[in-house]
């Protein structure tokens, strides 16, 4: 076993996913993103496994967190965060036009 294949497989079982036989032929940085795909399905599928609320009520904004650049595998996203936890609750519109922040609804991703 190679090290990339080594890798998915250790990463597909941690996670409980799978990446299907036919992926074989597929370079590594295919069979990363199909990982991540998965990985985000699984995330909204079962938020409460991943420590994450699956109602967004009563939250009024969303935080985005991105992986490590170092990280062979990326998992950016957005979290609801309470608003009460925003340090600076004065520059929440600021930090809406840095991209770090978004209001809940206000776009589908």
């Amino acid at each position: 076993m190679n090290i990339e294949e080594l890798i998915t497989v250790s990463i597909t079982e941690f996670l409980d996913i799978e990446v299907h036989r036919d992926t074989g032929n597929l370079d590594f940085s295919s069979k990363i993103e199909i990982v991540k795909k998965r990985i985000i399905n699984k995330v909204k599928n079962s938020p409460d496994s991943y420590g994450m609320v699956k109602d967004t009520n009563g939250y009024e904004y969303e935080m985005f967190f991105s992986s490590n650049p170092n990280d062979m595998i990326k998992i950016d996203g957005w979290i609801p965060i309470d608003t009460s936890r925003i340090e600076q609750a004065d520059k929440i519109d600021e930090y809406i036009e840095i991209g770090l922040l978004r209001k809940i609804g206000s776009s589908l991703s």
